[in-house]
């Protein structure tokens, strides 16, 4: 068998494997891209329909169609390492009726996104969030533009203290983006990203 031939076969088993993995990702973004749309799909059901959650007045949830957001892109959801703070660090943060609501500063996350190295600090509350839950709120480029101006959350399930998933993805408006009665904390100075999040929910528009 003449090296041509042995060269050419090698060649054409490389590019099958490299074929068969751009599949396989491909895939994987297509199920998860529809995971996304169908977990949008239950909140605006919720929304319209289940007055125990949806932050609408009642007519604002007769006239309700859906919310507003970004394209699902699995590029936006990052893989974090954790830098766990050793010492609990209380702090307030201001919400939009000027009151305070107590967190613990857990850990800051750092990743890559749009070829910039980012830093966002992870917070911890009993009293808010569900148990095991953890908090990430967040301001980015976008604000006052196509998504809400005061910033929006991220929750995340507590993790092993290593490392940490953040799906911009699941990024969500406070309820006072819908109903100016609810009082929300403002992301920290610390946690102001200095790019655009094309990610998550967008504006809300009546």
């Amino acid at each position: 068998m003449s090296n041509r031939i042995i060269y050419s076969m090698i060649a054409a088993f490389v590019f099958a494997i490299i074929a068969y993995n751009l599949s396989e990702m491909g895939g994987e973004s297509e199920v998860y891209q529809q995971e996304i749309r169908e977990e949008r799909l239950q909140k605006d059901r919720d929304f319209k329909e289940d007055e125990r959650i949806s932050p609408l007045t009642s007519s604002e949830r007769s006239a309700f169609i859906k919310l507003n957001y970004f394209e699902p892109s699995i590029a936006y959801k990052v893989e974090a390492d954790l830098e766990v703070l050793n010492e609990d660090s209380l702090i307030s943060m201001i919400t939009t009726t000027g009151e305070k609501q107590k967190y613990v500063r857990y850990a800051f996350a750092h990743f890559i996104l749009q070829s910039q190295k980012l830093r966002l600090t992870i917070y911890k509350s009993m009293d808010r969030l569900s148990k095991g839950m953890l908090f990430l709120p967040f301001t980015d480029l976008t604000n006052g533009k196509e998504t809400y101006g005061a910033g929006r959350y991220v929750e995340i399930k507590n993790t092993n203290g290593i490392s940490m998933t953040i799906d911009f993805n699941k990024a969500y408006n406070p309820y006072c983006a819908y109903n100016e009665t609810y009082s929300c904390p403002i992301p920290p100075k610390e946690n102001q990203l200095g790019i655009s999040i094309l990610a998550g929910e967008k504006k809300y528009k009546n």
